[in-house]
Formats: structure tokens, C-alpha cells, sequence
């Protein structure tokens, strides 16, 4: 990762400060689900113009090659190679058609990693995305909520050109600060708010409209949702309490147990077969780190090696489970290729 540059310095250090708060468990989850943190500068580079995603740009001194699946046409802005020192992460996705090309919403913007390993800011809106996830059928199609520019808060909104354009469809005046789509079934989703409204919220016909489900047993506010990749009436919600589980759509929920002393912040769910693995990073006073679990979290395993810091977000490749990819509280990008047993980190 690169040094910053001396100009940051006062949101390096204010960003920093803050990172102490993941040595323990209640204050990881306070600062994640609250929305703490602090407005950083953004990048003062030009927009590039629009490309053709179907079509790989000519390589210059002042513009790099880039390659996006589909037709789509989409403002790709070279992001800084300091974007890590002057902003907060808030969601990652691995796009459906390329296990190589990852999202990563942030405090201002969305961000695209490529697959020749560059990073630019997406589209034309520098929102702070505090809810994103992708379609795993449709590379093109995006769904977010959070804050614009400007203030006051999103709604439910969905891009149908990879973040160039948003359209607000649902819940004007509503902030999920978790957000989840089931991925057998794209038109079922999952977002608990911050603000604008209260509760678990379920979609069933693409975030059009919303019911609320009883919730009973849900002890605490989400950080994250995660839904089971068979059956979208299965999800999962980690919070500091303890990692929740509901298998009828949200109405009822269980603590999985052993997880209220050692709470799961980024979580995934790797399809192996007929069985859903669990791979996520458990707060342990004694041995935190990422581990393993094939009995629906009752025991867990230690797993992979080359991640460091507090992993926030898991997400899998939907054309291959076995990709998997993770942030962590400074930023860093981590890939393994072998679901999870090992990991590379990303410049």
C-alpha cells in the first residue's frame, strides 16, 4: 500500500484513531453499525470519458487499459493510490461475470478494482453508500442506500449501468446501513435502516415494496446481513451481541451458539456442494482472526493465512465460490482462490 501523501496526514491520523476501537468486541460493532467516522477529502482527478464496456481503451502514458464485462457504458475516474487513507468502506461485491473485477462501496463513491489491478471511482455520484450489494446474475445492475453529497438520506435505490446512473425506487427518506439480496433468488432482499424508518425490512419483488417481519429474537441492530446462496428465506445478521440466524425470511431468529463471546463482524457463505460453509472473522479476546464452520456455526475452525487487521467485509465470486475476497479496517484488499485457506493481498 502506498505511503500517504503529507496533505491527508490530518484524516490518516483521525482515521487512525479511530482503528484502535476494534481491539474490542461491543466498540468494533458501536463504531460499524452507528456510522461513526469522519468526512475525508476526495480525489481531485478529472472524470475520464464515458467508455464502451465491451471495449478495451488503448493503453497511454495518462490513461490505462480497461476491461468491463457487457455493454455498458460507465465514467470510470482514476482513483488515487492513496484512496485508502482518505475514506471508509461500506460494502464489497465480486461482479458475476468476472471473478476478477471487484466493488467496493465507500464513504464517497464506488470504487472498481479491474481485472489488470486498477482502481477507479464509478459513475458520476460520490454518495456514501452506507448499504451496496450487486445483482449475482446481472453485472450490470447495482442496488445502495446511504446519504448524497449534499445530505439527507437515499431511499432504496438501483443503478442498471454499473453505478453511471442511480434511480431512487423505494423507501424515499430511508438510510440501510445493512443491506443483502438473496442470491438464488435476486428479486428477495434484506436491509435494516439507520435512520428513516426502524426494523428489519424484506423485499420479495426487487426492493419495489416492503414488509416488516416480526423479528423476534433479534436482540441487537445488524452490522451486516447475509443471505443462505440456496434458500433466500434463510439469513443470517451479525451484530455485537452474537451472530443471529432465521430460517422463515426474518419473523423469527436464534443466537448461534457460542458467538455472543466472540462475535462474527464480516461473514460469508460458500456453497460446497449440498452443504453452505460459514467463513468469517470472529472477535476472540485470545485468537481473533477468520475461521470456518460446517455446522451452521456450532463449531468453528481456524482458517487461512496472509489477511491481517479486523476483516469488515467478506464477499464470493457468484461464478466461482471458491474466490473469495476481503477488506479490512484499514482498507486492504485480500484475495484467496482456494475458499479461504490462503490470501494474497491486493495493491
Amino acid at each position: 500500500m502506498s505511503q500517504p501523501n503529507p496533505n491527508n496526514q490530518t484524516s490518516k491520523e483521525a482515521r487512525s484513531g479511530t482503528v484502535v476501537s476494534y481491539a474490542l468486541p461491543i466498540v468494533v460493532f458501536v463504531f460499524l453499525v452507528g456510522g461513526m467516522g469522519v468526512w475525508f477529502a476526495r480525489s481531485s482527478h478529472q472524470p475520464s470519458t464515458i467508455q464502451a464496456a465491451s471495449q478495451v481503451q488503448p493503453t497511454t502514458a495518462n490513461q490505462q487499459k480497461v476491461t468491463t464485462p457487457r455493454d455498458v457504458a460507465v465514467t470510470l475516474t482514476p482513483a488515487p493510490k492513496n484512496w485508502q487513507d482518505t475514506t471508509h468502506v461500506h460494502g464489497l461485491a465480486v461482479n458475476p461475470d468476472n471473478p476478477k473485477i471487484v466493488y467496493i462501496a465507500t464513504h464517497h463513491g464506488l470504487l472498481q478494482r479491474s481485472e489488470a489491478g486498477q482502481w477507479f471511482w464509478m459513475g458520476k455520484e460520490r454518495a456514501d453508500y452506507m448499504g451496496f450489494t450487486a445483482d449475482p446474475t446481472n453485472s450490470n445492475r447495482f442496488y445502495s442506500s446511504g446519504h448524497p453529497p449534499t445530505g439527507g438520506n437515499l431511499g432504496f435505490q438501483i443503478s442498471e449501468n454499473q453505478g453511471q446512473d442511480w434511480q431512487q425506487i423505494s423507501l424515499p427518506g430511508v438510510d440501510f446501513h445493512a443491506l443483502a439480496v438473496a442470491p438464488s433468488n435476486p428479486q428477495v432482499f434484506y436491509g435494516w435502516p439507520a435512520s428513516g424508518a426502524q426494523g428489519l425490512h424484506v423485499s420479495t419483488n426487487g426492493g419495489k415494496t416492503w414488509t416488516q417481519p416480526r423479528t423476534t429474537g433479534l436482540e441487537d441492530a445488524p452490522f451486516s446481513l447475509v443471505v443462505n446462496p440456496s434458500n433466500p428465506k434463510r439469513v443470517l445478521a451479525t451484530t455485537r451481541s452474537g451472530l443471529y440466524a432465521s430460517i422463515d425470511s426474518g419473523n423469527n431468529w436464534t443466537l448461534v451458539p457460542n458467538t455472543q463471546d466472540a462475535p462474527v463482524v464480516g461473514l460469508a457463505l460458500v456453497k460446497e456442494g449440498d452443504r453452505t460453509v460459514m467463513v468469517g472473522y470472529r472477535v476472540l479476546k485470545s485468537t481473533p482472526g477468520l475461521y470456518r464452520s460446517v455446522d451452521n456455526g456450532k463449531t468453528w475452525q481456524p482458517l487461512g493465512s496472509g489477511t491481517n487487521g479486523t476483516i469488515l467485509y467478506l464477499a464470493t465470486a457468484p461464478s466461482n465460490p471458491q474466490i473469495l475476497y476481503a477488506v479490512n479496517e484499514n482498507n486492504a484488499l485480500f484475495q484467496s482462490q482456494d475458499g479461504g485457506k490462503t490470501w494474497k493481498e491486493l495493491a
